[in-house]
């Protein structure tokens, strides 16, 4: 890896924290990973390695840590959602992302409309996908997880995604500060 350090700073930057600098420069959407534990409570895991693999069959790529709670669960029961969060969601985000914690969803974070088969779906989410545990892969500290999609759940709300961006989680720009912005550039 080329090493780039601060041109103030003393030492060069590591290689993992190079990594984790370039990702913080790329915007993804953020997801929740919803499964049931081994006492049948609904849990979370946030997660921004998540991506579409193929239309045909329908399917994702998720990424998960081999030492975190969700693995055991997920590989054990072979099912899990995707939940893609709406800006609002973002305390959501906060809490199923804290290492170490118990990643139980709250009861009203919950849909009240979900069949009973099915696994976590988020009030709120922009969407929500019903996965299968297909082939997964065992790469350095994390298993990819191919999720062959059972269901698929769309908000007929209209509302932004939550992003990560730089550290942090953000918003795209609304349709009305995009006119607003345009609006000005074209008076100077």
């Amino acid at each position: 890896m080329t090493h780039t350090s601060d041109p103030h700073a003393n030492e060069p930057m590591s290689d993992a924290e190079l990594f984790r600098q370039a990702f913080r420069r790329h915007a993804t959407t953020v997801v929740i990973v919803t499964y049931f534990d081994g006492a049948g409570r609904p849990c979370g895991m946030t997660a921004t390695s998540m991506c579409s693999l193929s239309a045909s069959p329908p399917s994702l790529l998720v990424s998960v840590n081999r030492t975190s709670r969700a693995h055991a669960e997920i590989s054990e029961r072979g099912r899990y959602g995707v939940n893609l969060l709406s800006v609002e969601q973002r305390s959501i985000a906060l809490h199923c992302s804290r290492a170490g914690i118990d990643k139980r969803l709250r009861e009203g974070w919950l849909a009240p409309d979900q069949p009973a088969d099915a696994t976590p779906r988020l009030l709120g989410a922009l969407a929500h996908l019903e996965c299968e545990l297909g082939p997964s892969y065992e790469v350095f500290s994390h298993s990819l997880f191919v999720g062959l999609i059972r269901g698929v759940w769309l908000d007929p709300k209209d509302a932004p995604p939550l992003l990560y961006h730089g550290g942090s989680y953000s918003q795209l720009e609304s349709a009305a500060e995009r006119s607003e912005r345009f609006h000005w550039e074209l008076r100077d």
